[in-house]
């Protein structure tokens, strides 16, 4: 897993629900780097598991939805995505 990617609230919130077994969905903030082609990104996303709530396009991307706690490691593994925080706001 890219824990570089991972904010530190979102990695203690996965590693928590890992130890308990869950496989619960968590509501995540994906930051895309300045580059990123959007459709191109929200197909890897959603092929990753996220189901997509809302894009706030701009300067800074900022893609929200829910992901199952076994797909964090896949969407690490998209190559536009900066950062993924939890969402408290969902």
């Amino acid at each position: 897993m890219t824990s570089s990617k991972l904010s530190a609230e979102l990695t203690s919130i996965v590693k928590n629900k890992l130890e308990l077994g869950s496989e619960e969905r968590v509501n995540v903030r994906v930051l895309l780097e300045q580059d990123a082609i959007l459709e191109k990104v929200t197909v890897a996303l959603e092929g990753s598991g996220l189901k997509i709530k809302d894009i706030q396009e701009g300067p800074d991307v900022v893609i929200t939805g829910t992901l199952a706690i076994q797909n964090i490691s896949a969407i690490t593994s998209v190559p536009e995505v900066d950062k993924i925080e939890y969402d408290r706001r969902s």
